[in-house]
C-alpha cells in the first residue's frame, strides 16, 4: 500500500493508486447484541477482529430508525427531511447525487449485491450494476395511515402465539434464502474483481426479523445465557406519548403482557443472536476470499447496520424508537497501514457517504449533512457535534428526532412532551431530565437543534400526510397494471456456467 494512500485523503489530491472498498452492511442489527461491540448475545468473531484492526466508533447512530429512510441517508449523506424519504414507502430524487454517483465518477466500479431497499423506478443510485435483485418490492405499498382505533388485527400479528411459533426458531425463510444468494455473488465477484479500484457493497437482510435460523445456528445457542430486559414496576408510567404511539402501531397495546414473557424473549433474542451469527460468518467468508486473492492489503473494509432492534428492551420490538437499541449501531473502518483505535465520539451513519467521497478524493457540488471521519481515523481529534436522528412515519405522522450531545440524549416529538436523559448515568433512559433545573441549559441547547430553524417541522408534517394519497393512487394503479419497478437481472449463461 503506497504511503500517500494512508495520508489523510481531505488533505491531499487524488492518488495515482486508489483503495478497493468493501462495505458490509448488516440489517436491524443492535450493536448491544453483539460481542463485537461489548454487547449481551451474539458469538461475533470475525466482527471482533475486524473491530481491532480497524477505527471502531463505539456511539454510532443511525440517521432515521426505520430501513429505507436510513439508507437513504447512507446513500446520499443528507438527513430524511432534506431528501423528503420518510417512510419505507418512500422514494428520494434520483437527480440526489449519492457516494455510488461520486465513486463513479472518481473511477471505480460500483457494484451492489443484496438489499438496498430502493423505493421508485430508480433501482440503481449510482450502482453500476447490482447483482441480485432486492429483497423487498419497490413499489408504495409501505406506506401506512394511522392504525385503525383498538383493531386487534392491525399490526398485533407479531405476537400472537401463531406468529412466535411460525416466525421464530429452526428453519428456513425467503430472507436466509436471499442473504445466500447475496453472499454468493458477493464471494464469486471478490474472485474476478476488475482491473481497476471497485467498490462493492454487500447488504444482508438479516438479522432482521424473521428470526428463522438454520439448525446449526439455532442449537449453537440452546443453552446460551442470553440476559433479559429488567422491568421497572411503572415502566408503562415512563413512556411517552411517542412510546405509547409507537407500542401502538406494533400492536404492543394489546398483547404487551406477551412480548414480556421470560419465553418470548428468551426465543426472541436466541434468534437474533443466531442470525447475528450466521451474518458474522457470511463476513468471514468475504474477508478470507479478500486474502486468498491477494486484494486485502488493498481494500478498505467497513462494516455497519442501517438501524438497530428493541428487541424487548422497555417492552418494545423492532425499530422507529428513538431509545438507544432501535438507534446505534455498529461502524468499523478497516484501512491498511492505519493503526486500529476506538473512537467514543458519537458519531452518524450520514458520516459514511461523506467519508467513502472522501476517500475517492471528490468534492461533493451541495452541502451534505454527515461529515468525513477520515482525519478522525487518521487520529485527529474528532469535535463533539450534535448526532441527529429522525423519524416521521407510521406511527407517528409527524417530525419527532433524537439528539445526542456528550453524555445528553434529547427526545422531541412535535406537539408533545420530551425526554432528555444523561448516557453517563443513566444508560438505559429511564430518568427524564426534562424540566430540571440543573439541566435546564443542555435542555434549550438541544431543543433548539430541531426548533431552531434548521428543520422545517411544519413542512415535514404536512408532507408526510399529503403524500399519502398519491402513492396510493399509484400504488392501486400499478397493482392493476401488473408493473413493478423491481430490478431485473440479466443472466449470462455462458459466462456462469460450463457450454462449450
Amino acid at each position: 500500500m503506497s504511503q500517500a494512500f494512508v495520508t489523510e485523503r481531505s488533505k491531499c489530491p487524488m492518488t495515482p493508486k486508489q483503495p478497493n472498498i468493501l462495505l458490509i452492511m448488516a440489517d436491524q442489527m443492535t450493536p448491544f447484541m453483539l460481542d463485537a461491540c461489548g454487547g449481551i448475545g451474539a458469538k461475533t468473531e470475525n466482527m471482533t477482529k475486524l473491530a481491532a484492526r480497524s477505527a471502531n466508533f463505539t456511539n454510532t447512530y443511525t440517521p432515521s430508525p426505520i430501513c429505507v429512510p436510513a439508507r437513504s441517508c447512507f446513500m446520499t449523506g443528507l438527513y430524511t427531511s432534506t431528501t423528503g424519504c420518510y417512510d419505507n414507502g418512500d422514494p428520494y430524487h434520483s437527480f440526489i447525487p449519492t457516494f455510488a454517483h461520486y465513486l463513479t465518477n472518481a473511477g471505480y466500479e460500483t457494484v451492489l449485491s443484496g438489499k438496498m431497499h430502493f423505493i421508485g423506478a430508480d433501482q440503481l443510485h449510482g450502482f453500476q450494476r447490482r447483482l441480485n435483485t432486492d429483497v423487498y418490492p419497490s413499489g408504495f405499498i409501505w406506506s401506512y395511515p394511522m392504525p385503525p382505533e383498538n383493531d386487534p388485527s392491525f399490526k398485533a400479528f407479531d405476537f400472537t402465539p401463531q406468529y412466535l411459533a411460525e416466525n421464530i426458531g429452526p428453519g428456513w425463510s425467503k430472507e436466509l434464502q436471499y442473504d445466500e444468494e447475496t453472499h454468493f455473488k458477493a464471494m464469486e465477484y471478490l474472485r474476478n474483481t476488475p482491473d481497476k479500484p471497485w467498490m462493492l457493497t454487500v447488504s444482508f437482510t438479516n438479522p432482521h426479523p424473521p428470526y428463522k435460523v438454520p439448525k446449526k445456528y439455532w442449537e449453537m445457542y440452546k443453552d446460551a445465557h442470553i440476559p433479559l430486559p429488567e422491568y421497572p414496576d411503572d415502566m408503562d408510567e415512563t413512556y411517552s406519548d411517542y412510546d405509547h404511539a409507537i407500542r401502538r402501531w406494533h400492536g404492543l397495546h394489546l398483547r404487551g403482557d406477551e412480548i414480556r414473557d421470560p419465553k418470548n424473549l428468551i426465543a426472541m433474542r436466541r434468534g437474533f443472536a443466531a442470525l447475528a451469527h450466521y451474518v458474522d460468518d457470511k463476513i468471514g467468508d468475504l474477508l478470507e476470499v479478500l486474502e486468498d486473492n491477494g486484494l486485502r492489503e488493498d481494500t478498505i473494509v467497513i462494516v455497519t447496520s442501517d438501524h438497530g432492534e428493541m428487541l424487548g428492551e422497555k417492552g418494545m420490538i423492532q425499530k422507529r424508537s428513538l431509545y438507544e437499541w432501535s438507534t446505534r449501531i455498529p461502524l468499523f473502518v478497516d484501512i491498511p497501514d492505519v493503526a486500529p483505535l476506538q473512537i467514543d465520539t458519537p458519531v452518524s451513519l450520514l458520516d459514511v457517504p461523506v467519508t467513502l467521497i472522501d476517500i475517492a478524493g471528490q468534492k461533493p457540488v451541495q452541502s451534505l449533512e454527515g461529515r468525513s471521519l477520515l482525519p478522525a481515523i487518521h487520529g485527529a481529534a474528532l469535535e463533539a457535534i450534535p448526532v441527529i436522528s429522525e423519524y416521521h412515519g407510521e406511527g407517528i405522522m409527524r417530525p419527532s428526532f433524537m439528539v445526542r450531545l456528550g453524555d445528553w440524549k434529547y427526545h422531541y416529538c412535535h406537539g408533545s412532551d420530551p425526554q432528555l436523559f444523561n448516557l453517563s448515568d443513566d444508560p438505559n433512559e429511564w430518568n427524564n431530565r426534562v424540566g430540571d433545573a440543573d439541566c435546564h441549559e443542555i435542555e434549550v441547547t438541544l431543543n433548539k437543534v430541531i426548533t431552531g430553524g434548521y428543520f422545517d417541522l411544519e413542512k415535514i408534517e404536512n408532507e408526510v400526510w399529503e403524500r399519502l394519497p398519491l402513492k396510493q393512487v399509484v400504488n392501486d394503479a400499478m397493482k392493476a397494471n401488473e408493473t413493478a419497478w423491481d430490478y431485473a437481472i440479466d443472466q449470462n449463461a455462458v459466462a456462469q456456467h460450463v457450454r462449450t
